[in-house]
């Protein structure tokens, strides 16, 4: 990845033999926390890794309600500034350990951070903390979305001074083909497209927390508390626990993916309230014209399961009525939506009519896997084209499937198995990229 450098990682490049050398030591006063620190100009270093640390317990265990970190048998989180950081930070959890701890599959984990790493220890702290979390509640989620976005939206719920980085929500939005499973890394190996993808998936928990009536950071909690697992069979997944927390997954997903249409303009949900520049605008395929219906557009990306393809239809007239159609690949549960105006509208069938809102509509269609779909399936795109036509007479709107929504603001590539998605974790590792 020559375009790309190493920010932050929620686990290494490659698998550590070892735990990194150190030739002192430094404990926190406050808490059960160690830094090792490879050289001793690097002391310093390890007062602010432990006093990041000791923020991070504070403000994640004891102020939003995580349980405690699993510990190593001696009883210590370890933190080591070392070189083996590979000039950003990680943390990692030993995947052989995990079979003996109380009949569940978590580890007890450890961070690494580079001395040349050049950001502020605290939010890093904030961050690999969380993923420490993450390892002691289950091990066997193999999709870097759960991992990385919510370590990113606790970070904000730790600190809400501490927003994501506008590029982690500009690049989620870009691409909204990617859905729930794909990442950034799957984007540069299989597209050449450089994205923080899974870092802006934050935008998704913080959408949410608010649906579930929190907005206290509760949602990353349940995410992973209603996904833990007691085998390496990874079910529930963190889609799952989408299902368990709402009810429906599918219906939780549906009004995410119609609400984020808002963000980036002048309508901005609350939710989102810090990204209503245009630069956070959802990433429309197309922009066609009410006068030139019927069309037909073909995705320059076609989507994976969960993702979703928008396009803008301008001057069409409040009250006109048109028919959404997703021509796709027929072995897979497709849903077709519109938004205008207040309206919000999705119907689980590859075909609906929706009488419109406002003289501008987002239509689109979604992708929601074959019947029986399950998140550690491989990600997989299937061809569709959108069909949008214009439709005479006045019918009730609606398709043959599901109705999911109303007429008013609704609520609130290959990659590998369940099993070797967790081999790839361990190899490839999540990371936090900048540009070079």
């Amino acid at each position: 990845m020559d375009c790309h450098t190493f920010l932050m990682l929620a686990l290494p490049l490659t698998s550590p033999v070892q735990r990194p050398s150190a030739v002192g030591t430094m404990d926190s006063e406050a808490r059960p926390i160690r830094c090792h620190y490879e050289r001793s100009q690097h002391a310093s270093l390890c007062e602010e890794a432990l006093e990041g640390l000791e923020q991070a317990w504070t403000l994640q265990v004891d102020g939003l309600g995580w349980p405690e970190p699993l510990m190593d048998a001696d009883g210590i989180l370890d933190v080591y500034v070392s070189s083996q950081g590979e000039g950003g930070a990680y943390a990692y959890g030993p995947w052989e350990d995990a079979e003996v701890i109380d009949g569940r599959m978590v580890a007890p984990a450890y961070i690494v951070i580079d001395p040349e790493f050049d950001t502020w220890f605290y939010w890093t702290m904030l961050h690999e903390f969380n993923h420490v979390l993450q390892y002691s509640i289950d091990v066997t989620e193999s999709r870097y979305v759960a991992w990385e976005g919510t370590a990113t939206a606790v970070e904000s719920w730790s600190d809400p001074s501490l927003l994501p980085l506008d590029d982690y929500i500009a690049d989620f939005q870009a691409t909204p083909w990617v859905g729930l499973l794909g990442d950034g890394w799957m984007l540069w190996d299989d597209y050449g497209l450089y994205s923080l993808y899974e870092y802006g998936a934050a935008l998704w928990l913080f959408h949410l927390d608010a649906m579930l009536g929190e907005n206290t950071g509760q949602a990353g909690i349940d995410l992973w508390l209603k996904g833990t697992n007691t085998t390496w069979d990874n079910e529930p997944d963190f889609v799952d626990a989408l299902g368990v927390m709402t009810g429906e997954w599918v219906d939780a997903w549906m009004a995410f993916t119609l609400d984020r249409i808002d963000v980036g303009t002048p309508i901005t949900p609350d939710w989102a309230a810090s990204y209503a520049a245009p630069a956070f605008a959802i990433g429309l395929e197309e922009s066609v014209a009410a006068t030139d219906l019927p069309v037909v557009v073909t995705p320059e990306f076609m989507p994976f399961q969960t993702g979703a393809v928008y396009v803008e239809v301008t001057d069409i007239g409040k009250g006109e009525r048109i028919r959404v159609t997703a021509d796709g690949d027929p072995s897979v549960e497709w849903a077709v939506f519109v938004a205008s105006g207040e309206q919000k509208e999705w119907v689980d069938s590859s075909s609906a009519e929706f009488t419109v809102d406002a003289d501008r509509a987002v239509v689109g269609v979604v992708n929601l896997g074959p019947v029986a779909f399950d998140a550690d399936d491989p990600v997989a795109a299937s061809d569709v084209n959108v069909r949008i036509q214009a439709i005479s007479g006045n019918k009730n709107a609606g398709g043959d499937g599901r109705p999911g929504g109303c007429g008013c603001v609704s609520a609130g590539a290959p990659s590998t198995t369940a099993m070797g998605g967790l081999i790839a974790l361990s190899v490839i590792g999540l990371a936090r990229r900048k540009n070079s």
